[in-house]
């Protein structure tokens, strides 16, 4: 019977690290208005894209709401495309 490798002894898990870069706690309540300009940008880098999943801490159905309002916004001109210094 073929075992299971074993994890290496100086590995680390990414759960912990991951863990405090984390931009939404799990207890809230997750609604994303396109109007609301200074939550979206919590969202968004330094150069005007949108923060990953894994790093966000939303779940799949909340990061597609975060990207439909973020390019919403993006649209009607509300948040930038790109930053300035990136012009």
């Amino acid at each position: 019977m073929r075992q299971k490798p074993t994890k290496a002894q100086g590995s680390k898990s990414l759960g912990n690290t991951l863990a405090s870069k984390k931009k939404v706690s799990k207890n809230q309540v997750v609604f994303f208005d396109y109007r609301d300009e200074r939550k979206l940008k919590r969202f968004i880098n330094d150069q005007g894209k949108i923060i990953p999943r894994r790093i966000t801490g939303l779940s799949a159905k909340e990061q597609s709401l975060l990207t439909h309002s973020i390019k919403w916004a993006r649209f009607l001109a509300i948040i930038p495309y790109v930053a300035d210094e990136y012009k």
